[in-house]
């Protein structure tokens, strides 16, 4: 089977500059008689370097494919406000270019594979064309959970730009019911939201694979065990993250002798300052060469997501490799782990603080937890096994193009 892959990110193994690694599990662990060539928009500024290295590493060529010269003569600001309050739809769907559909006519590919959802307007230039398009989250859904988050309803701008987001992602989803498309969900809910909001029958769930593992040993047996708080400090965390520092405050003396606190990622300065003023002495890295190696110096991660839709690669990874992972019901979407056998899910962030209290006294219960999880996440997100269904799926000929 001949694939034409068209992508905004340059696969990588781990999410690099936005989401590439999804992409990269998928067709790097692709069966035997699946080929690929990747045409991409490079959004994650990888080097020349680089993709030659992916391209031995996919046994793929990868084009590049440059943006239309009116995007370099807008500010990325009014670029921004033009997607927002002008456009009826996020402006990198107006990006399919000629160039882009003439080497996808020449290659005359068994199915064209579009991530994320941008480039799905190609399925209208090739009607009689295989397309699968991945979301890979339901954008509707991500802006319907997010006005229950109180970030969103106490700014009156995120709001409006959430309202007007919610309107685009309705128009735009609903215009992937065509005969020649199918739809790719990496959340479950998701996949049903869009089921029932538009009444289509095109689309389909798969596990999201895990990225990079290594070797670890899980030893709760230390005095002070280190967690890992990963991600950025933004809508996304801000809200659990606010409510779970009060109890970790009250209970400095108890936390401070048994754990040691790492954050990886963006925007943690002021949390870093408001703990460090109480005494906590936390590290704090803004990035780090190798994320998987970086990962198993650490036996817990905390991640206090307060809203979200689809699956969460850095959960993923962190289950993967072996740690505790502490977190919200959004947390372990999609994910096959359960509560106290696998993972720890809190039902309020306020609860974190005496969530880690009582792993202390228990920590080899708790390091059977963390075996758990891997085992759990390694078997089931497998990422041989969800690229080989993922091309089941979609790589079936239909008759009727």
């Amino acid at each position: 089977m001949k694939v034409s892959v068209v992508t905004g990110f340059t696969p990588t193994p781990e999410n690099r500059n936005g989401i590439s690694g999804l992409i990269y599990a998928i067709l790097k662990y692709r069966p035997e008689n699946v080929r690929i060539k990747i045409y991409t928009y490079n959004y994650n500024l990888l080097g020349k370097e680089e993709i030659r290295d992916l391209e031995n590493d996919l046994d793929s060529k990868i084009i590049e494919i440059k943006e239309p010269r009116w995007v370099n003569w807008i500010p990325k600001v009014w670029l921004w406000r033009l997607s927002t309050y002008l456009l009826k739809l996020p402006f990198q769907c107006y990006m399919v270019r000629n160039v882009l559909v003439n080497y996808l006519k020449r290659d005359d590919p068994d199915l064209i594979w579009v991530y994320p959802y941008f480039f799905y307007k190609l399925s209208e230039r090739l009607p009689h064309k295989r397309f699968v398009v991945s979301g890979c989250d339901c954008e509707a859904l991500i802006r319907v959970r997010r006005f229950d988050s109180k970030v969103c309803l106490m700014n009156n701008k995120i709001l409006i730009h959430n309202f007007l987001q919610l309107r685009k992602g309705l128009r735009f989803e609903r215009e992937w019911n065509k005969p020649n498309v199918k739809v790719h969900f990496v959340g479950f809910e998701d996949f049903l939201f869009y089921e029932k909001m538009y009444g289509y029958e095109n689309a389909h769930f798969l596990l999201h694979p895990h990225y990079t593992i290594r070797d670890k040993q899980i030893n709760f047996n230390d005095t002070k065990l280190k967690i890992l708080i990963a991600g950025s400090y933004d809508y996304f965390m801000k809200e659990d993250v606010d409510k779970m520092l009060p109890n970790l405050i009250k209970n400095k003396n108890k936390i401070l002798a048994n754990f040691q606190i790492t954050f990886l990622g963006k925007n943690w300065d002021l949390i870093k300052h408001t703990l460090d003023e109480k005494g906590f002495c936390c590290e704090y890295k803004t990035w780090v060469e190798d994320y998987a190696e970086e990962l198993i110096k650490y036996d817990i991660q905390l991640s206090p997501i307060s809203f979200g839709t689809g699956t969460k690669g850095k959960v993923l990874s962190a289950l993967a490799n072996g740690l505790l992972v502490i977190g919200s019901k959004f947390a372990f979407e999609n994910i096959c782990v359960r509560h106290d056998d696998s993972c720890i899910r809190y039902n309020k962030p306020e609860d974190i603080a005496s969530v880690l209290l009582k792993i202390a006294k228990n920590k080899i219960f708790y390091g059977g937890v963390a075996e758990k999880g891997r085992v759990q996440v390694r078997k089931y997100h497998n990422p041989y096994r969800i690229s080989r269904r993922f091309f089941e799926i979609y790589g079936r000929v239909d008759k009727t193009l």
